[in-house]
């Protein structure tokens, strides 16, 4: 079975890495430094030769497609963040919730435990909800009470002959 397991402490130690910290602000710095080689790129510092003015606009095209590239990276980066977070939150809801119900479940198993059942346990019923006849209980198996039920063929492989598939009540808890 997977571990589905959330570790709140240890989600606590990575929260910063993709949106504003690790990840996410090495992008935005990337970006800021080719917006600031972009504009650093001016025509009068470069030669007038046509080779000189090729290299300048197909330097700025590779740039500014490079810094389009980081921008919708760090987009990303922070859209997933949001994703963690949300997923984070859910997660430790479902532990808070699960831990109060179990809280719930043994209060209930300590107190049926300690005091007297308010109420006796009644008996499976047979899965067709209808109660079993006292002569079901008394009668031995192969007698009357020992008919397949209706649209079957008998009892399940390796259930006792003569014996009807019970279901358990829900319990209080």
């Amino acid at each position: 079975m997977a571990d589905v397991g959330f570790d709140s402490e240890k989600h606590a130690l990575t929260r910063g890495d993709i949106g504003t910290g690790g990840g996410g602000r090495s992008l935005g710095d990337s970006s800021q430094a080719l917006g600031r080689m972009i504009e650093a790129q001016k025509p009068e510092y470069w030669s007038e030769e046509g080779g000189f003015q090729a290299m300048r606009s197909a330097l700025l095209s590779y740039l500014e497609a490079e810094d389009d590239i980081l921008r919708r990276q760090k987009k990303r980066f922070v859209k997933f963040q949001g994703n963690v977070d949300t997923a984070a939150e859910a997660f430790t809801a479902a532990e808070a919730g699960n831990q109060e119900e179990l809280a719930r479940i043994l209060a209930a198993m300590e107190q049926a435990q300690g005091g007297a059942p308010s109420a006796p346990t009644p008996a499976p019923s047979p899965i067709t909800g209808a109660t079993p006849p006292a002569s079901a209980t008394q009668a031995p198996p192969g007698g009357p009470s020992a008919t397949p039920p209706a649209g079957g063929s008998g009892a399940p492989s390796g259930a006792v002959p003569g014996t009807a598939p019970v279901q358990n009540l829900p319990s209080d808890i």
